[in-house]
């Protein structure tokens, strides 16, 4: 379980990196074209602290210090910690997918794809596949699943 335990919060870790870049990015390019980061209405593109991106950072963000602080409880306090834990990454996988889904059948009902759509996180998406939101999604998911073995694996006495 404590092998699980750490594949869980590097998998997070990749997450949290990936989420705060892609906002940081989402940030630059909006205060590029805006000229500040207060403005929220009449923007030609999302402020970033509008978008799912935005929050779905801060969700793998308290994730991995759960997951950090879970490495350290007895293990009667690991095994409930990692059940709340498979539930908080059920719902941010949740949030996460409908996004990403979203994107997904925007960008294939259009005619003329091209063109691209707004995506969840601001920018123009020409391929879905690569957008912040999918990729994010999909460590959100990945995370869940170790998780879930986690939690699994954690119920057989021998493990």
């Amino acid at each position: 379980m404590k092998n699980l335990n750490k594949l869980l919060s590097f998998v997070l870790l990749l997450g949290t990196i990936w989420a705060f870049y892609s906002v940081f990015q989402e940030f630059s390019a909006f205060y590029r074209l805006e000229g500040t980061i207060f403005k929220i209405e009449d923007c030609l593109i999302p402020n970033p602290v509008t978008t799912p991106c935005f929050y779905g950072a801060f969700g793998f963000l308290i994730a991995l210090i759960w997951s950090w602080r879970i490495l350290k409880f007895d293990e009667l306090k690991k095994k409930l910690h990692n059940k709340y834990l498979g539930i908080f990454l059920f719902a941010g996988s949740t949030f996460a997918w409908f996004n990403a889904g979203s994107d997904l059948i925007e960008y294939y009902g259009l005619e003329d794809r091209a063109a691209g759509i707004i995506g969840c996180s601001g920018g123009v998406v020409h391929n879905p596949f690569t957008t912040p939101c999918f990729i994010g999604a999909s460590l959100f998911l990945l995370s869940f699943l170790v998780s879930l073995v986690n939690i699994y694996l954690s119920r057989n006495k021998n493990y």
